[in-house]
């Protein structure tokens, strides 16, 4: 019983410290990489040290027809059900809600899909796909079929190196599969909607990933371009969070950038 309930207390210590402690300072938004890897550790111990529970639980259930006395045995008992029962309502409850993200994000992907659109091969793994739309917005479709799509009314604001900026923030959202940190983060909320660390998490992973492909876009097509991008776009959009990324672009030193290959070649106007 010692066991199960230390198991406990370092998840709800976790979960009850650590968004504390990830959300002081300024750190985070100048190492994001670093601040996303530390949400997700804490995410991980903190079920890891539920998990040990659910198994001390479960020992205790199959050494309770041992226990000398009867009363300490049906204690055992009921927690060892308990937390199994507990165990297959979360496996149900995070199967539920996994199925409903993914047919949220499909129909999201088939709705952006389903607007006229022009296809180019950036390299072999990735297209870039043009939606004639009369909205500037650029969004990464992960999968086997991989791609980068942009709006009509996108490039004709931009200039051909901001756009490419934007295509490799998208390209950058691809290769570090951060899809999957957000739609963890997605999954957490949805299974506890009331928890407020799951809405931090959530909300952190969401603005992390953006900065992490800010800073790969940056180094890869120039973070002037990426940075005047961002302005553009949220002037068209009131969207202040691209400003504020504008501005921490702006505000860092960085090397010249390398050549976007082969985007490069691809995007000419």
């Amino acid at each position: 019983m010692i066991a199960i309930g230390v198991c406990v207390a370092v998840a709800v210590l976790i979960w009850w410290v650590g968004p504390r402690l990830l959300t002081a300072g300024r750190w985070q938004v100048r190492f994001p990489r670093l601040a996303l890897a530390a949400w997700h550790a804490a995410l991980g111990i903190g079920l890891i040290a539920l998990l040990g529970s659910v198994v001390a639980a479960v020992s205790a259930t199959l050494s309770a027809q041992h226990a000398a006395d009867a009363t300490a045995g049906i204690v055992q008992t009921v927690a060892g059900w308990t937390a199994l029962g507990a165990v297959g309502a979360g496996l149900v409850i995070i199967g539920t809600n996994s199925d409903e993200l993914v047919g949220a994000g499909r129909r999201a992907f088939g709705d952006v899909l389903s607007l006229p659109h022009t296809r180019e091969r950036l390299d072999r793994r990735t297209t870039l796909i043009t939606c004639r739309s009369d909205e500037p917005f650029a969004c990464a479709i992960p999968g086997p079929d991989a791609a980068v799509v942009v709006s009509t009314m996108l490039r004709e604001i931009l200039t051909p190196a901001q756009l490419r900026a934007v295509v490799a923030h998208e390209r950058a959202h691809l290769r570090g599969r951060h899809y999957l940190a957000v739609r963890l983060a997605e999954l957490n909320r949805a299974c506890v909607p009331s928890a407020r660390a799951g809405k931090r998490l959530l909300r952190a992973s969401s603005l992390l990933v953006e900065l992490i492909a800010d800073d790969h876009a940056a180094r890869r097509a120039g973070a002037v371009h990426l940075a005047n991008a961002l302005v553009t776009v949220a002037a068209r959009t009131n969207d202040p969070t691209m400003e504020l990324r504008a501005e921490r672009l702006a505000e860092r030193t960085w090397a010249p950038a390398r050549k976007l290959v082969p985007a490069d070649a691809v995007l000419q106007f």
